[in-house]
């Protein structure tokens, strides 16, 4: 039992983290018996409301990527085919609910779908796709009050303003934490950051916090030694394990910079804090945070943010992860690569059915990394 035992010693708070990334909230009522969990499954749906409603968030993954429940057709992504085939298998029954978040047609028809033939209640979040649009943050305020009232039905408990204001507290204090361990990247094995990410989206956000600060100074010891990979940034959706950073490391990558659902991009961001109205403050954060391929601010917005990342990160590559099936990070793979390229950016893309490299893509990952360790060139 894990709730009460605040573990204080650096590689204790270290192994805590890379178990919890490793067991993806499968033992969680073992773990942490008297927390009531809440599922969700994008990094647009606000934790800070879950945490304030008195539930702790567990980011939804599936535990295969093959499983094909007769519900959905095959040409869905595996996150959509994998994650129902286990609520129909009723790995989610403990949930108080489960929350989705309107991004592509797939999530926005798994809504109802799950809602018909799974065991959990849902519960639904529709942000604005043009952030910046006239008329968005009060659209998107309005949803989250919504959201707001309907946790509060589904606990049967009112969501006081203090509890509000401390998960506020709580997700900015974590992010915080969360940036100074992503710039520990260029001298810490890639397959470690990420697990570590992972971990802050599959257990009690306290205990991710407490444990990430008290081994945060190990780390920094761990990163004191230099390292000549070829440095690379990583894009892509949802990556539920290590597998395409295992190989990249094992390859002579090391990842400097990610733009992932399940990585950096789900903390980065800031909230603005005193404001009386809490919930522009969550609106804030969330319009401000550097998009995915199903939102925007303006049209190049998000390729821009990339490269001038790559750039800063002295990414020497670019590698675009498409998961098949997902039309929005296909979409945005083109034009990504090319503006990669005019930027004098290698880039290479990768389709993946699920999250795990096989013998062909490490094929293609070896050469690729290859002519970045060779020398400068389109």
């Amino acid at each position: 039992m894990f709730e009460n035992n605040h573990l204080k010693d650096p590689r204790q708070s270290l192994e805590l983290l890379l178990e919890e990334a490793t067991l993806m909230g499968a033992k969680r009522l073992i773990r942490y018996p008297n927390r009531k969990f809440f599922g969700y499954f994008c990094s647009y749906f606000p934790e800070e409301l879950i945490l304030a409603a008195g539930l702790e968030p567990l980011r939804l993954l599936p535990d295969s990527e093959n499983p094909t429940p007769v519900e959905l057709p095959a040409y869905c992504c595996s996150l959509a085919r994998g994650t129902l085939d286990m609520e129909v298998r009723e790995k989610w029954s403990d949930l108080v609910g489960i929350g989705f978040t309107h991004t592509c047609d797939t999530m926005q028809c798994l809504s109802g779908i799950w809602a018909a033939c799974g065991n959990s209640i849902t519960v639904d979040i529709v942000p604005p796709v043009m952030l910046n649009a006239p008329g968005a943050s009060s659209y998107y305020h309005a949803e989250l009050g919504s959201l707001l009232n309907e946790l509060t039905a589904l606990t049967k408990h009112e969501i006081q303003n203090e509890a509000l204001r401390a998960a506020l507290v709580l997700c900015a204090n974590t992010r915080k934490l969360v940036t100074e361990l992503d710039e520990l990247r260029f001298n810490l094995p890639s397959p470690l950051i990420f697990s570590l990410l992972r971990a802050g989206q599959l257990m009690p956000r306290p205990e991710y916090a407490l444990a990430l600060e008290n081994c945060l100074p190990l780390l920094k010891d761990m990163a004191k030694e230099t390292h000549n990979k070829a440095n690379v940034l990583v894009s892509s959706a949802v990556l539920e394990n290590n597998s395409l950073f295992e190989m990249i490391e094992e390859l002579g990558g090391r990842v400097v910079a990610d733009d992932t659902c399940t990585g950096y991009r789900h903390y980065s961001g800031v909230t603005v804090s005193g404001s009386e109205n809490l919930l522009l403050d969550i609106v804030q954060r969330y319009t401000n945070m550097p998009p995915c391929p199903c939102k925007n601010r303006s049209l190049n917005e998000r390729i821009s943010y990339l490269t001038a990342l790559a750039k800063q990160r002295h990414a020497q590559g670019a590698i675009i992860i498409v998961r098949k099936y997902c039309e929005p990070h296909a979409w945005d793979a083109v034009t990504l690569s090319e503006s990669f390229r005019r930027c004098g950016i290698r880039t290479l893309t990768l389709e993946l059915e699920g999250a795990n490299v096989g013998g062909q893509e490490r094929t293609r990952l070896q050469a690729f990394l290859e002519s970045l360790l060779e020398g400068p060139g389109l």
